[in-house]
């Protein structure tokens, strides 16, 4: 399919479009014999700013949009983040690896992070499933619909849901184990990567985006309380236009959660997908 406003460009780069425009722009009100000069004046200064707008409006690309409800932070959109970061030592572990080349790709990944879905969905499915989301979730963005600290399931992939388990490792290494409530943890561990590459197009919902960023994300949490491994997974896709505008968010709400039992229990396991 054909972007429209490049099929436009084309369009007027030819020589007998360039002629139209030119008969456009030289287009001039003709008074009657009765009309007086003032009124011929400004009719053609009219004439010539109708004439202008028509040459903008066929020049206009269509107007792309963040998808309904979602929202990108801005603070967090430019937030300094670690390019790699990996902890592998002790109990409690972590590795976070964001790819990207360049200044450019760097600031429109930083705006996938801090894409955000819309708050009243997540609300709703949480009190129509009578989910818990705990007080913190006040007057900030949310990424997730369910959980309490260590057991907190993401619902998407952002900045914050990366900041948040990354925040308890590093507190559980330090043998502080506020947010694990009443769980006996022996081990936590972190997995997230990021990529960003150009797309000469993408196809999606049945249409084509042309010469976009498709960032990819996935972001795996799990955690051993002795009796439980629980383990979620969750993937991400941002697709973005080069001026940083979010075109289309999938994944969303896909959450894999695994349910494994603790070596200190006995073997077994048992999975869900959905959330």
């Amino acid at each position: 399919m054909e972007n429209f406003s490049n099929a436009v460009c084309r369009r007027l780069a030819t020589p007998a479009s360039r002629r139209t425009l030119e008969g456009i722009r030289s287009l001039a009100f003709q008074p009657d014999p009765i009309q007086n000069r003032v009124m011929s004046v400004l009719a053609r200064r009219g004439r010539i700013r109708s004439a202008s707008l028509l040459v903008g409006l066929l020049l206009a690309a269509p107007a792309a949009a963040t998808p309904p409800g979602y929202f990108v932070d801005s603070t967090q959109a430019t937030a300094d983040r670690p390019r790699h970061l990996v902890v592998s030592d002790g109990d409690f572990t972590l590795s976070i690896h964001r790819s990207f080349d360049g200044p450019l790709a760097k600031r429109l990944l930083g705006i996938a992070e801090a894409t955000y879905p819309p708050r009243d969905v997540l609300m709703e499915r949480a009190i129509t499933r009578g989910m818990e989301i705990g007080p913190d979730s006040a007057h900030k963005p949310l990424w997730w619909c369910d959980g309490l600290g260590v057991s907190r399931v993401p619902y998407a992939v952002t900045a914050g849901a990366v900041d948040f388990y990354r925040k308890l490792t590093e507190q559980f290494r330090r043998h502080s184990f506020w947010g694990a409530w009443d769980h006996n943890l022996y081990w936590t561990d972190l997995t997230y990567k990021a990529t960003i590459a150009p797309w000469p197009e993408y196809y999606v919902r049945r249409k084509v985006l042309s010469e976009v960023f498709v960032v990819e994300m996935s972001l795996s949490w799990s955690f051993d309380d002795g009796t439980f491994v629980p383990e979620s997974i969750a993937r991400r896709i941002v697709v973005l236009s080069p001026d940083g505008t979010v075109l289309e968010v999938q994944g969303d709400g896909e959450t894999v959660e695994n349910l494994f039992f603790s070596v200190h229990r006995g073997i077994g396991y048992v999975g869900s997908i959905g959330r």
